[in-house]
C-alpha cells in the first residue's frame, strides 16, 4: 500500500507542478502572459522593451496581483485551436511551457460553441475565454486620389489590393466572383511589406485589421491621404477581443475579468488605445 501511494504521488507530481492558482502566481512573484510576437500595435519589441496595447493591459493585470509581468512572446500557429493548446492548456510541444493568461483571443460566441467532430465536446472545453476589451475590425484602406470610396468589391477587378497571406481578406478576395479579382490581390508573407508597398504607391489599397492600419499608417494624422472603409463587404468584419486561461483556473479568469471591467469603466482602455493612435471601440458583447 505504501509503495502504491508513492507511485501515485510520483505520477501526480508533474500535474501539480503545472498548477498556477492566484496564490501560486503571487508566490512566484510573476504572471506569465502570452502575447503575439511582432504584432503592433498590440505587442512588439522596441529597443529591447515590450510595447503595445496588450502589454499595457498585461501590466495592469500584473499590478492587480502585485506581481511582475513575464511576457511569453509567440508566433501564431495554423489556427486558434493550436494557439490555445500550445500556450494555455497543454503547453509547447517541445519545452512544455505554458502561460497563465493569453491576450488578444477572439471572443466569439459561435467559436466558443463549436463542437469537436470526434468527441462531440466543445472545442474550447479546456480553456475559459472571457473579458472582452475591444471590438476589432477588418477594413480596407485606399489612396484617396486613386480610390476615393468603395461601394462594391468589384472595383478590385481594376485596382490592386494587398493582403496578408492566409488571412480572411486574402481568402475572401481571392475567391470572390469565382476568382475574378485574384489577379489584383497581392499576397504578402510579411504584412509590413504590404504596408510599405502601399505607402510607396505600389498597390492601390490594402486590407487588414483596423487597429494595425491605424497604427502603421498613422491614419489619424493622414486622413487627408487615405480612405478607410467601415468593413470588408461580404465577410464578418467585426468581433471582440478577450483573454483566455485554462479551465481549471477560473478564479484567475474571474479576477482578470474584474480588472478589465475596471479598466473599461475608468476609461483606462480608451487612454491606452489613444496612446497608440488607435480608435477604441467598445466590445460588441457589451451591447448598445
Amino acid at each position: 500500500m505504501k509503495l502504491l501511494t508513492l507511485i501515485i504521488a510520483f505520477l501526480l507530481l508533474p500535474l501539480c507542478s503545472y498548477a498556477r492558482s492566484i496564490e501560486d502566481i503571487q508566490a512566484s512573484g510573476e504572471i506569465i502572459i502570452a502575447v503575439y510576437n511582432d504584432f503592433a500595435p498590440y505587442s512588439y519589441m522596441e529597443n529591447g522593451e515590450a510595447k503595445g496595447i496588450d502589454i499595457e493591459i498585461g501590466k495592469a493585470i500584473a499590478e492587480s496581483l502585485n506581481v511582475k509581468p513575464k511576457w511569453y512572446f509567440t508566433n501564431s500557429d495554423e489556427n486558434l485551436d493550436d494557439d490555445l493548446r500550445n500556450l494555455i492548456w497543454k503547453g509547447n510541444i517541445i519545452h512544455k511551457n505554458r502561460a497563465d493568461v493569453m491576450l488578444r483571443v477572439p471572443y466569439d460566441y459561435d467559436y466558443m460553441r463549436e463542437t469537436d467532430a470526434t468527441t462531440g465536446g466543445l472545442r474550447t472545453d479546456m480553456v475559459v475565454i472571457k473579458s472582452p476589451y475591444h471590438a476589432e475590425k477588418w477594413v480596407i484602406v485606399t489612396h484617396k486620389e486613386t480610390i476615393p470610396s468603395i461601394n462594391t468589391m468589384g472595383i478590385f477587378a481594376y485596382h490592386t489590393i494587398g493582403v496578408e497571406l492566409d488571412t480572411l481578406p486574402d481568402k475572401h478576395l481571392s475567391m470572390l466572383n469565382r476568382g475574378l479579382l485574384r489577379k489584383n490581390v497581392k499576397r504578402y508573407a510579411k504584412y509590413g511589406d504590404a504596408v510599405q508597398d502601399f505607402k510607396d504607391g505600389k498597390i492601390d489599397a490594402i486590407s487588414g485589421l483596423q487597429s494595425q492600419l491605424e497604427f502603421l499608417l498613422d491614419y489619424k494624422n493622414n486622413q487627408d491621404k487615405y480612405y478607410m472603409t467601415k468593413e470588408v463587404l461580404g465577410i464578418k468584419s467585426i468581433w471582440d477581443l478577450g483573454i483566455a486561461v485554462r479551465t481549471d483556473y477560473r478564479e484567475l479568469s474571474n479576477h482578470i475579468d474584474g480588472v478589465i471591467t475596471k479598466l473599461y469603466q475608468a476609461n483606462t482602455l480608451q487612454t491606452i488605445f489613444d496612446q497608440y493612435h488607435v480608435m477604441y471601440t467598445k466590445p460588441v458583447s457589451y451591447g448598445p
